[in-house]
């Protein structure tokens, strides 16, 4: 397991993933108490690059279809990213899935690829 302590100088990455996960956390609790149906959407929006994670969701074991170029368009395809960045993203969005409650059906998710790591731009979910 990696050692979860901030490295940043100022404390500024921890207390970020601490506050993505707070919003997140709200969110998926208004998904699953029906108050709340549309998708999730950042708070703030992040420079750098971005990709659309495709999933699969069966009895809550969620399947990476896919990654591809954000927006979809002229020049959007499969994203090309390396084994580890490609885990990473993996990682982020089945978490992503997990806190949401997700147990079946399809999801996209946007990430941006910032200087401080990837960020979760928003998330839609297709229950079946």
């Amino acid at each position: 397991m990696k050692d979860p302590r901030d490295r940043s100088p100022d404390g500024t990455e921890l207390r970020q993933a601490l506050q993505d996960l707070s919003t997140v956390e709200r969110w998926a609790e208004r998904v699953a108490s029906g108050v709340q149906s549309h998708p999730y959407t950042a708070p703030e929006s992040w420079e750098g690059p971005q990709l659309s994670v495709e999933t699969r969701t069966e009895n809550g074991m969620h399947t990476v279809a896919g990654i591809v170029t954000w927006p979809p368009g002229d020049g959007a395809g499969p994203a090309v990213l390396d084994e580890s960045e490609r885990a990473v993203l993996r990682s982020l969005v089945r978490s992503l899935l997990d806190l949401a409650g997700h147990e079946s059906g399809t999801a996209r998710t946007r990430v941006v690829l910032t200087p401080l790591g990837p960020r979760v731009a928003a998330c839609w979910l297709d229950a079946e």
